[in-house]
């Protein structure tokens, strides 16, 4: 996929609602991360917009040909992106926390430490779990006494590649250059009355959106000498189309962005040199979700037997079993359906950051490889197109 890069640049704070029932109070829960059918969405608008013409007037005579090449046009995407204004070519991608990593405090030192979880039997014959199909439990690879930390909600991507390559990180670089949360905006809005032009008695509501614009450092929260970051967050998105900037509606609201095009093509840097040889020596190989997944037996692929939890990897003659799965809650996926004009049924999705451990019972190949480095590997091919599953491997 000979990928184009787009920066989302937010001129407002972004409204990206939870799959949770409409209320009159917000919290910061209600808003969450966007999902790849809301950057998939925005990028077929733009290319109508800019290739065809104002949306609206398209959508009155659109067939159901010109319908489905819409949807074929894929992308990647949204990642959460640090950067200068005034470089934006230099930014940095920061992704989900994965879920092999624990922050956990010694209670001996009271230090925060970064334990990788892994598949390992129970040292015990006589504990078991119910896990099926004989999955092996997640366990942590360093033993310490103590209890898990909140942290980094958001690794850089380079220490995530890092990380999932096995190499061994600390607590502070990731907090270092990680994000713990992104900012929330809560607004309360009002009803205005058409004919008197004032707000209605109890017509109040709230939104609670994602402030990606510029902080004040930490440490300078003071009454004097605030300084403010120079480095803001922001969106991109990648994408076969050749799109021009533009101002762009992303999320709830009508929230105003900008669309500017980046000099990258790929999210990913180049396959690893040595990574054919150190999964094929070591018979196992780890699979990383970079965005949410979508698949037909809820956790498990539909190209793996959910009784035998054997199967062939997608467009390949390359077996595997699967071993175990650190995953964490399931994600609604929903959206509007602008053919039938209605809300789209609810799918439950796997979130991004989930690891997926397999055992290769025949060995892998460099095309094979290739077809699951940086791809999307959702089971269905819309899904696919609009970015859900976006993989990454580990030996």
């Amino acid at each position: 996929m000979n990928q184009n890069a787009y920066l989302i640049e937010s001129l407002a704070p972004l409204v990206f609602r939870s799959g949770k029932p409409f209320g009159s109070v917000a919290s910061a829960q209600d808003a969450t991360f966007p999902l790849p059918s809301a950057t998939a969405g925005l990028i077929r608008a733009i290319t109508i917009e800019q290739n065809v013409g104002v949306y609206v007037d398209f959508k009155e005579n659109l067939q159901n040909a010109d319908y489905q090449k819409l949807l074929s046009i894929r992308s990647q995407g949204p990642f959460l992106v640090r950067f200068d204004p005034e470089k934006i070519n230099n930014y940095t991608i920061l992704v989900p926390k994965p879920a092999n990593a624990l922050y956990f405090e010694d209670k001996n030192d009271k230090k925060t430490y970064l334990i990788r979880l892994a598949p390992q039997a129970f040292d015990d014959e006589l504990c078991g779990s119910d896990l099926p199909g004989g999955l092996l439990p997640v366990r942590m690879q360093k033993n310490l006494k103590g209890k898990p930390q909140s942290g980094v909600a958001y690794w850089t991507l380079d220490h995530f590649l890092a990380w999932q390559q096995g190499a061994e990180l600390t607590f502070e670089q990731i907090e270092k250059y990680g994000l713990k949360a992104l900012p929330i905006d809560i607004r309360t809005h009002v009803k205005i009355d058409d004919k008197t032009l004032s707000s209605e008695d109890g017509k109040l509501f709230q939104t609670a959106s994602l402030d990606l614009n510029h902080t004040i450092y930490s440490d300078q929260v003071q009454k004097t000498g605030l300084k403010w970051q120079t480095e803001r967050y922001g969106f991109v998105v990648f994408t076969e189309e050749i799109l021009k900037q533009d101002i762009a509606t992303l999320g709830g609201e009508r929230r105003l962005s900008y669309f500017k095009p980046l000099n990258s093509k790929s999210i990913l840097q180049q396959i690893p040199l040595d990574l054919l040889k150190q999964i094929n020596q070591s018979n196992q190989f780890s699979l990383s979700l970079l965005t949410p997944a979508i698949f037909a037996q809820g956790y498990l692929p539909a190209w793996i037997n959910a009784q035998t939890f054997k199967g062939k990897l997608p467009n390949s003659e390359v077996e595997v079993k699967l071993s175990s799965v650190a995953i964490d809650r399931w994600l609604a996926v929903s959206g509007w359906d602008s053919i039938m004009w209605k809300p789209k049924a609810t799918r439950k999705a796997v979130s991004a950051g989930s690891v997926y451990w397999f055992e290769l019972l025949s060995p892998m190949d460099q095309n094979t490889l290739e077809k699951l480095w940086g791809h999307a590997l959702s089971d269905h091919a819309q899904d696919q197109n609009d970015g859900f599953g976006v993989t990454l491997i580990g030996a």
